[in-house]
């Protein structure tokens, strides 16, 4: 018995349901997400995320069905007409299959969990470009992050771009987005160490003895940390730069902070 559903028109409900998960609005409204690609299914399936739907180009219905095959879930499968595809696909090359899941959800408990035990976090202040974004959280996740907090004026981070940059890592690491006027208090609340970041810090991030539950607190790409959050950092450090550059990329702060956390921990790890 054939498997697949097929659709053909454009005025198709499922279709049009599909093309508003493109919208961030569209996201919420149905807490779904729409991923594409072999690699982010597989990733999908083993953290174990919830799918609703299944989706396939008619042209590449062969290599299609050798994934499906290997897949243990029994969601309906739609066969789409090569152009239909392209109109729910978001990327310049679609690879032929998609998948519709459900939005992974944490709580303000689950990041806080086992308040007696080492932890890191990352705070995150207005962080706009996707590709930053989708880089930082597959890195946090490498480097053994606990969860992260997204403060106003970040990016949705279940964005195509970030979804992409990402690789997987938003389906298995915990995040919540907050504002940060709440979440630095929670934080420091459950004994949590606010570390920022300055040019004029004075002490570089490798003569900083990170304590046992820290956060870094990371902000927009132009204009930095919003000032209004300064009265919640703890501690400043920098990375020293002696080249002529004025600053690092986002994304690259982050891997060299939470790299260097990880060197103090990993004897004790």
């Amino acid at each position: 018995m054939d498997r697949f559903i097929p659709i053909t028109s454009l005025k198709n409900e499922q279709l049009k349901k599909w093309k508003k998960l493109q919208s961030k609005k569209g996201r919420a409204a149905y807490q779904s997400l729409l991923i594409e690609g072999e690699h982010l299914i597989s990733e999908a399936l083993k953290a174990g995320v919830s799918f609703r739907n299944l989706i396939v180009d008619a042209a590449n219905k062969e290599k299609a069905m050798q994934i499906l095959s290997g897949l243990p879930v029994q969601v309906p499968i739609y066969e789409l007409t090569p152009s239909l595809f392209a109109s729910v696909a978001e990327t310049d090359t679609p690879q032929g299959i998609a998948a519709v899941i459900e939005m992974p959800v944490w709580s303000t408990e689950e990041l806080l969990q086992d308040q007696d035990q080492p932890a890191t976090y990352l705070v995150l202040d207005s962080i706009q470009d996707p590709g930053n974004l989708g880089t930082i959280i597959r890195t946090a996740e490498a480097a053994g992050v606990k969860g992260l907090w997204l403060g106003k004026g970040t990016v949705d981070p279940f964005n195509s771009k970030v979804v992409r940059a990402a690789m997987g890592s938003l389906f298995r690491l915990p995040m919540l987005g907050m504002d940060l006027q709440q979440a630095l208090p929670l934080l420091k609340e459950s004994g949590v160490t606010i570390v920022g970041t300055s040019p004029r810090a004075g002490m570089y991030h490798f003569q900083y003895p990170f304590p046992a539950r820290s956060a870094v607190l990371l902000g927009n790409e132009g204009r930095g940390v919003d000032p209004a959050f300064a009265s919640f950092i703890d501690a400043e450090i920098q990375i020293p730069m002696p080249g002529r550059t004025e600053s690092l990329n986002v994304s690259i702060t982050s891997a060299v902070l939470l790299y260097e956390r990880l060197r103090q921990q990993y004897p004790h790890m």
